[in-house]
């Protein structure tokens, strides 16, 4: 290409086109420096020190705008409040980061080292930089982008966590309490229920009534929108498939890394924290004589059962100085002698122990063969989409390429947004998203460019033909429509039956005589919660409103789309009885809400203490620049 443009640089026509080119560069150049480009401006800023640029949020609101998962234009995305909701939370962020400065907070080079090699690990728990590289393309961040918002959001979670902290303890005992005896009151309730399949089937519509019925509902019966696609996809999973691995290349990686496959001891413990070892002692002399241990500590400590569950750990998941204690044991129930970290005295119960083993080159030959011809797939899918989209822009049609360079076309007459087909049932062999969504933006005739779905296949698609959505006539679709007719005719009936035993019921008769005259029986439900917990299936679950808004000795109808029901409240079980949850959960749910609480008053105060300024006029300014470029 260089050599290319190097020869036409020959010709008097391309010298002049090159001298206007640096003439346009430098006008737009100048341009930016006396009108202000909007490019440069601070879409947010906070007291003049922590600015996000333009281009900063208009690639943060790109980046919403495509999670959307539906398409959306700018235009559309703005009017649905996307921009503001985007510049709402890189204000919140802005604040965050003045005040996590102000306090000095931060996170090490090593909290972050420990937080990529978290997120990003393969199936034997090593680091995966195909995986982390793959991530940081597709949100379209560099790697010290990525580790500044890493950075950010770790210091911005210490301020937060010290918000929160202790927020639990702030909820009264009282609340509490009545709330979780108002969520488990359990009610039992004598029922009927009329399932519309058993009911007889109304004699068939006439040609008035049936047309009647589909113009009133003919918008239900429109299809979607279809599209005939072909595309060329290459995958990394079906290249390592097909790949081999030479055996000795395998055992010489098992020897290099055996370390890593050994299954590594770990122990499931209870801890308990204490001040000084005086306290320890004591506690421990208490659980070997017989106490139980979650008590004793609960005395000692305050702590709760759940605070002293501290999981399955490994060595190096134990504080400093107390992982050979944890370690030495492996019988179940044992308790630990005091020992000593830099947090205090410890005594951990053992609950469960995993012993390490060495690992065979056997056991994990199968699991480094698909590592390496995974990682080597890779690297072959970048090479072929590279050939792939070089034959395209060579003047190749998809059969034309898909040929040349030996691989398989994929082609499908009529597929919906949703993966569905005319026929029904759901296409499986599609590439994964945004394939869909790429086929529907994609132009009748026109080819997509090469896009990558999450799953790391890249795919080059062309979309043949489109079938706009139509409403069928009536003689296309008579049985269905009969079907539906039919359907909603039994409905009707069931809510009839229903609303006569109702009435029946208010007017002094048995709700078992009044189900009797129709030929139902009446059931005893179990004791139901509010949220229709132990409502037998099969029920409408609106059962469990009704039943909630009613009197002992009443009776009302509720209907869903497979018949209707009739209940009365037969008994309440104030509180849920024996049956009733622990309260613990009402208690963490209401400590989250008073935390939120805590955060929104900690953004109020930032707010108030800062200046802030808002310009959506530069992120708009700037699209608009965009297009017209374009």
């Amino acid at each position: 290409m260089l050599q290319f443009i190097r020869s036409k640089v020959t010709s008097i026509f391309v010298k002049i086109l090159f001298v206007l080119l640096i003439a346009s560069f430098a006008i737009w150049g100048i341009g930016d420096t006396i009108f202000g480009s909007p490019a440069g401006r601070a879409a947010v800023e906070v007291d003049g020190d922590v600015r996000v640029t333009a281009v900063e949020a208009a690639e943060e609101f790109d980046r919403s705008r495509r999670r959307l998962g539906i398409p959306v234009t700018v235009d559309q995305a703005i009017q649905i409040g996307l921009l503001d909701q985007t510049l709402q939370n890189l204000t919140v962020q802005s604040l965050m980061v003045v005040a996590t400065n102000r306090l000095g907070l931060s996170a090490s080079d090593d909290q972050i080292v420990q937080l990529i090699h978290q997120q990003f690990r393969d199936s034997l728990g090593q680091f995966d930089r195909t995986a982390y590289q793959t991530f940081l393309a597709s949100n379209g961040w560099t790697e010290s982008e990525f580790v500044s918002r890493a950075r950010r959001d770790l210091a911005r979670n210490q301020l937060l966590g010290a918000v929160a902290t202790g927020s639990a303890k702030t909820v009264p005992d009282s609340i509490v309490k009545t709330l979780h005896d108002y969520r488990e009151e359990r009610r039992i309730a004598a029922a009927v229920r009329i399932d519309a399949a058993t009911l007889p089937a109304p004699d068939a519509p006439d040609e008035a009534t049936l047309s009647a019925y589909y113009e009133e509902n003919k918008q239900d019966y429109e299809t979607p929108e279809y599209r005939g696609i072909s595309w060329i996809a290459v995958s990394p999973q079906s290249l390592a498939e097909s790949m081999e691995i030479p055996e000795d290349e395998l055992r010489t990686l098992f020897e290099e890394r055996r370390e890593s496959f050994n299954t590594r001891g770990s122990r499931t413990v209870d801890q308990a924290l204490f001040p000084d070892e005086a306290e320890a002692r004591t506690a421990f002399e208490r659980i070997q004589a017989g106490e139980d241990f979650a008590a004793v500590a609960e005395e000692i400590t305050g702590m709760t059962a759940a605070e002293l569950d501290f999981g399955e750990v490994s060595r190096g998941d134990l504080p400093e100085g107390t992982a050979d204690a944890v370690f030495a044991v492996t019988e179940p129930g044992t308790v630990t002698e005091p020992v000593e970290s830099p947090f205090g005295w410890h005594l951990f119960r053992i609950r469960g122990a995993e012993v390490s083993a060495p690992a065979t080159f056997a056991d994990v030959r199968d699991e480094l063969r698909r590592e390496i011809a995974l990682e080597r797939a890779y690297d072959e899918v970048f090479e072929r989409s590279n050939a792939l989209e070089d034959a395209l822009a060579g003047g190749s049609t998809l059969e034309e390429a898909a040929q040349s360079l030996n691989i398989p076309l994929n082609q499908i007459p009529f597929v919906a947004r949703d993966g569905s087909q005319p026929a029904g049932g759901i296409v499986a062999t599609l590439p994964g998203e945004p394939f869909l969504k790429t086929a529907f933006e994609t132009e009748t005739g026109r080819q997509s460019v090469l896009t990558e779905t999450r799953a790391g296949t890249y795919f080059i698609l062309r979309v043949d033909g489109v079938e706009p959505p139509r409403i069928p006539e009536l003689g296309q679709i008579r049985p269905r429509v009969i079907a539906d007719w039919t359907t909603e005719q039994r409905l009707e009936q069931a809510e009839d039956i229903a609303d006569a035993i109702v009435s029946a019921v208010s007017d002094g008769t048995p709700l078992s005589e009044a189900a009797a005259e129709h030929g139902l029986e009446v059931e005893r439900l179990p004791a139901i919660t509010r949220r229709g917990q132990a409502l037998p299936s099969g029920w409408p679950p609106a059962v469990a409103g009704a039943l909630f808004e009613q009197k002992a000795g009443g009776a009302s109808a509720v209907s869903s789309d497979q018949g209707a029901a009739v209940i009365s409240l037969v008994d309440v079980i104030e509180g849920g009885g024996d049956m009733a949850a622990p309260q613990d959960q009402v208690r963490r749910e209401l400590a989250g809400a008073v935390s939120n609480d805590l955060i929104e008053l900690l953004l109020a105060d930032l707010e108030t203490r800062h200046e802030v300024t808002v310009n959506p006029g530069a992120v708009r300014q700037l699209f608009t620049v965009s297009e017209g470029l374009q």
